[in-house]
């Protein structure tokens, strides 16, 4: 087993179970958020660029295309993801969202042929039980709505997220195997995301005084899920090349456990008194799952 591997995807779950917390503490809408995080990841990005390769951007590579291309992908995800986190809260949204654990195995086993040096039928189950545990999880909601509560615009919005997130991992792996590196792929990644999420922010919206009118303190908080964001993919991205995607993609999305206990000690959107049951029965079951990932990789 590749302990560095599994060490790097844990990282990552940390990280991505993290990196929409701060959006619970500011009121922005959707889009100016998007747009706010899109200015932290490249910020953030290009600075990693500069320190590594003393260099702001590498553009010559074979890869920079793919990975240019990741940017609109994961902003569909995010920008998505982000109003289902309105709608519902992060306890309720993140589980479902992360259905795209099944895809990203799927993506990673079949189009990349990882079945070769990864145990397929284990790969499977252990993605569908961290589905299972989020879809366990995501029955905590009080059903008088006053904390969170699953809506229709809510639960399409994060099943939309869980399709872009999926859908950004073939240029991702495809930039990894034409050998660009983690820190200019992320680097590039970051320009196509902030391209894209000024273009939606132009075409929707129109005043760009509007977003610029928001209070320091929010944008700032914004910056803060980008540059967590940043550290989040940089981990995956290296587990990716050590694991593979069939094998680090679901693991990662296990961050609901992560994002669970924010919004149980932070924002208070569970009654762990009233639910204490599921909690742990959708632990267990997380656990098994990540256990099956562990045992996939030949």
């Amino acid at each position: 087993m590749d302990w560095l591997g599994y060490g790097l995807a844990t990282l990552a779950l940390v990280f991505f179970g993290l990196y929409m917390v701060p959006r619970k503490l500011i009121g922005m809408r959707d889009r100016p958020f998007a747009l706010s995080m899109s200015v932290g990841i490249v910020l953030t990005a290009t600075l990693c660029s500069l320190l590594v390769h003393h260099t702001p951007l590498v553009t010559s590579h074979p890869g920079a295309l793919y990975a240019l291309a990741c940017g609109p992908l994961w902003f569909i995800g995010i920008l998505l993801y982000s109003v289902s986190v309105s709608e519902m809260g992060l306890t309720l949204s993140t589980p479902i969202k992360n259905t795209t654990a099944v895809l990203g195995t799927l993506v990673g086993l079949i189009v990349f042929a990882e079945w070769r040096e990864t145990k397929p039928l284990e790969a499977v189950l252990g993605s569908l039980l961290v589905v299972v545990s989020a879809v366990i999880i995501s029955r905590t909601g009080e059903n008088d709505c006053r904390r969170s509560c699953l809506s229709v615009k809510g639960t399409l919005a994060a099943l939309g997220a869980a399709c872009g997130f999926a859908a950004y991992t073939l240029p991702l792996k495809g930039a990894q195997r034409l050998g660009l590196d983690t820190i200019t792929l992320v680097a590039i990644m970051g320009w196509g995301i902030i391209a894209t999420a000024a273009l939606a922010y132009a075409v929707s919206h129109h005043r760009w005084r509007d977003w610029w009118g928001h209070p320091r303190r929010e944008h700032a908080y914004a910056l803060l899920c980008g540059a967590i964001w940043v550290m989040a993919t940089y981990a995956m991205s290296e587990a990716i090349l050590r694991i593979g995607l069939a094998i680090t993609w679901p693991f990662t999305n296990l961050n609901t456990i992560v994002t669970v206990a924010c919004g149980i000690l932070v924002f208070h959107e569970i009654n762990v008194r009233k639910f204490w049951k599921v909690l742990l029965t959708g632990l267990a079951v997380g656990v098994i799952g990540v256990g099956l990932l562990g045992l996939a990789r030949s």
